[in-house]
Formats: C-alpha cells, sequence, structure tokens
C-alpha cells in the first residue's frame, strides 16, 4: 500500500546485523505493509520509497546496530526517535518475534508512548568513540602485560616491579623469547596507538569550556574530563543531581510492596560513565581533603563500598553544578 496524500505514517524497525523488519501503520494503527528486508541501504530505501520524510516518523530500538540504521535514515531526511528495548519487551510481554516488536515500536511512536532515549549530536558521539577506543586499546595492553608476566612466571624468571619502562621492555627483548618477542611487539604498537590517541584526548580537553571546567574539581584529569563530558552529553537534561546519579549507575533502584523496600541493581545506566566516576572519585578522597573527610565519615558508619559510592554520588553533584552553572569548581 501507498501512503496517502497528507497521512502521517509511523514506522517501527527492528534492527539486526544482516536483517531489518519494518512496520508501517496509519494514524489509526492499521499496517500499510509489514516485512523483513536486508540490512543495507539499497534495501532500506526500497521499503521506505512510498514514505515521504515529511509526513513519516521512525522508531528503532537502541542496541548495538542502531547508528548505522540511523545515519543512513537521517541522511534521507526522516525524523527518527530512539527507543528504550528493556521497557518496549516489557510491553511486549511474553511475545519475541521481529514482527511483533516492529509493530509495537510503530504502535508506542504513534500514541506517543514511546520509551525515547536521548540521541546525542555528531560531535559527543565523535567523543564517545574516541574516549571508549582508549579505554578498550588500555585494556587489551593489560591483557598483553598479564600474559607476559605469566610467561615469565611458567619460566621461573623474576621480573622487577617496574617491567614497562624503556628499560625494563629491552630486559624482555634480551631474554630472546620468541613468545615474549610477540607479546612485547603487540605492547608497543598499542602504546604507540595510545600516545597519538591521548594526543587528541589533551588537545580537546583544554580547548571545550567544559572540559576545562571539570578540570578544576579534585581527581579529574585531561581523560577522565573528556570522557565525563561525552557520556553526559547536555547536562540540561538532567534537572537535577539526582537524576545524573541513576543514568550513571551510583545509586541502587528501589522496589516497595506495602511496608517492604528493597534495593536492587540497576541495569539501565551509562556503564562508561559509572567506570569513570569511580576512578576519579577514588582519585579525588587521596589527594582532597573535602572528599577524604566524606569518605571516612561513611565507611566508619557503612563500610567502603558503600563510602566510595557515596563520593562517587557526591563528585556527581559537584560535576551537575559546575557543568549547569558554568563555573569552576570552588571549595566551600
Amino acid at each position: 500500500m501507498k501512503q496517502e496524500l497528507g497521512q502521517e505514517t509511523y514506522i517501527g524497525l527492528d534492527t539486526h546485523r544482516e536483517t531489518l523488519y519494518g512496520t508501517a501503520t496509519d494514524n489509526k494503527g492499521e499496517i500499510i505493509c509489514s516485512y523483513q528486508f536486508p540490512n543495507n541501504k539499497d534495501a532500506l530505501k526500497e521499503f521506505l520509497k512510498n514514505f515521504k520524510p515529511w509526513n513519516t516518523s521512525i522508531a528503532i530500538e537502541a542496541c548495538g546496530t542502531w547508528r548505522g540504521c540511523w545515519k543512513i535514515l537521517r541522511k534521507l531526511g526522516y525524523k527518527v526517535k530512539l527507543a528504550n528495548p528493556l521497557k518496549c519487551h516489557q510491553i511486549a510481554k511474553d511475545k519475541k518475534t521481529d514482527e511483533v516488536d516492529s509493530k509495537i515500536l510503530a504502535d508506542l511512536l504513534r500514541t506517543n508512548f514511546l520509551p525515547e532515549v536521548f540521541i546525542p549530536s555528531d560531535e559527543i558521539l565523535e567523543l564517545r568513540d574516541l574516549t571508549r577506543h582508549k579505554c578498550n586499546l588500555t585494556r587489551l595492553q593489560v591483557s598483553i602485560k598479564n600474559k607476559i608476566k605469566m610467561n615469565l612466571l611458567r619460566e621461573g624468571i623474576n621480573y622487577k616491579s617496574k617491567l614497562w619502562n624503556s628499560e625494563g621492555i629491552i630486559w624482555l627483548k634480551n631474554l630472546k623469547d620468541e613468545k615474549l618477542d610477540d607479546f612485547i611487539t603487540q605492547y608497543e604498537l598499542l602504546e604507540k596507538q595510545k600516545r597519538k590517541i591521548d594526543k587528541k584526548i589533551g588537545q580537546i580537553a583544554i580547548t571545550k569550556r567544559q572540559t576545562a571546567l571539570l578540570q578544576t574539581i579534585p581527581g579529574i584529569g585531561k581523560f577522565g574530563a573528556v570522557l565525563i563530558y561525552a557520556e553526559i552529553a547536555e547536562i540540561k537534561r538532567f534537572p537535577d543531581p539526582k537524576h545524573l546519579h541513576g543514568y550513571s549507575g551510583m545509586c541502587p533502584g528501589i522496589q516497595q510492596s506495602g511496608s517492604k523496600t528493597r534495593c536492587t541493581k540497576k541495569k539501565e545506566v551509562n556503564h562508561w560513565l559509572k567506570w569513570i566516576i569511580g576512578q576519579c572519585s577514588g582519585r579525588s578522597t587521596m589527594i582532597n581533603c573535602r572528599f577524604q573527610k566524606y569518605y571516612f565519615k561513611i565507611k566508619n558508619k557503612k563500610g567502603w563500598k558503600t563510602a566510595r559510592k557515596a563520593v562517587g554520588r557526591k563528585m556527581l553533584t559537584v560535576i551537575w553544578h559546575v557543568l549547569n552553572e558554568e563555573t569552576p569548581y570552588q571549595e566551600s
């Protein structure tokens, strides 16, 4: 069926690595078309050929393959909204097929009940890719370091604690071990790539106002400032610090039934922001008296785990005020 003149159309796209399942409905919920097609630009354009961008809205789930489809749709001029997949599945209940998913997306979009997810700007998406890539390279490098140490221990070779400076690398190479040489080559390549990315991140950290403001907070350096800024994106979308706490996963969820209340672990959080806040807040307790006093105050009452999370929430509160008011951090 073709789109009638002036008729609003709502499309739900269930995305996968190789296929897409699209369902188009009119403003009354009647299905115009619904079928599966390959996940490529030509097939997507063929599905949308009868639907004009100015009166067509499209919803896709925030899964691992959303960005490629979103870029194509945006270039074609369509209005695209990103949906929370977990909440959509809760609405679908026991029925979980591509056809059902795409139909539910279209219906939720049509009735304005779509659990929408924020889509950052292109600049923020590029920053996220850059900082997350640096983290992934570091994790690969740590894995290689551990493999080198295990090889040394397996051969009964004692090594010094400062193994990764220039002298330590030369010492490793002089061992003339083929397996170690392979790992050292990978380590040096990753180190070279990390230095190149660190240079880019350093330039961003000193040129952007938001990252410069974040660096005035004790415990936050150049990389931490850029990563925090990239993951938060627009601070105005958080009406108060508590919303930022929930987004980062630094506060537990709550389930209440009658007189019983229990804390639950939240899954829908930004794990990258949670990780970097944990790193930076830990550093702040070592170098700043205010954060340190707060940490030990909570630790003496509820233990170190609760104290670390409390310091993280305190840092997020400071971050919210610094970015929202655009003023440097000052000790009160």
